[in-house]
């Protein structure tokens, strides 16, 4: 009971532990299916389901059968029709820095290059190796605005065979040319004597001729000789023998 003056304490609110404590994983089904996705993009050997779902937390992927079908068909997605374990179905499969570089000599027979992203799946650490085999002149890598690899070629000429790095002079000069919005383009072209390809180049629209066919119908005609109102002259009379005759 509160004395005179003292201010009255809030009852504590009722715990139910029959209900599973805050994992982190989220209620949004879509958190949820992403933190799924990540960590099978993660797994080196084929996980089973009760296995995925203490490892995520995600009880839904046991319970919910809506949620679980949503998830077996969400793109990467592998489940063995077996023994029903799930892998993930990656692009490349490099995870180590040897067969990261064996992945991309491969791939750079025919002049390809590698996704970045799609290496990341079964290689987090991938960049970091991919900025030492450039510094090595081994490869070559296209980067974001934000200096992140982007895509990763072989390079065919190393260092060994004669290969040397660009020049920071060049290097300067290159970044600092700007592309044309695509509406200047043409004109840019035209300026440096240039012109856009047939594949490029936009067909003038073809100007729109005027009809001059006259529309058909009626015509009123006016009458100004009042002396005949009463002769229709939209009539033939040619054939009539008695028009005109006294």
């Amino acid at each position: 009971m509160a004395l005179p003056g003292q201010k009255k304490k809030k009852a504590k609110a009722d715990i139910v532990y029959s209900q599973p404590a805050d994992t982190g994983t989220g209620r949004n089904q879509g958190t949820q299916m992403a933190l799924l996705l990540d960590f099978l993009k993660k797994c080196q050997n084929p996980i089973r389901l009760e296995d995925l779902v203490i490892q995520t937390g995600v009880a839904a992927l046991e319970t919910d059968t809506v949620f679980r079908e949503k998830f077996e068909a969400a793109e990467g997605v592998q489940k063995n029709p077996i023994n029903g374990t799930y892998s993930f179905k990656r692009v490349y499969h490099a995870r180590t820095p040897e067969e990261l570089l064996k992945e991309i000599h491969l791939r750079g027979r025919d002049g390809g290059g590698l996704s970045v992203k799609h290496l990341k799946e079964g290689f987090p650490d991938v960049n970091a190796h991919i900025t030492e085999l450039e510094k090595q002149g081994r490869v070559l890598v296209i980067r974001t605005d934000k200096d992140e690899p982007k895509q990763v070629f072989w390079n065919e000429i190393t260092p060994e065979q004669g290969g040397k790095p660009v020049d920071d002079e060049f290097r300067s000069l290159w970044d600092s040319l700007k592309n044309p919005v695509e509406a200047d383009l043409p004109k840019a072209l035209e300026k440096e004597g240039l012109q856009a390809t047939a594949s490029e180049a936009v067909p003038a629209k073809p100007a729109k001729k005027k009809d001059k066919k006259a529309k058909a119908g009626n015509r009123n005609v006016k009458i100004q000789n009042t002396h005949i109102t009463n002769i229709d002259l939209r009539k033939d009379f040619s054939a009539d023998k008695k028009f005109g005759q006294s």
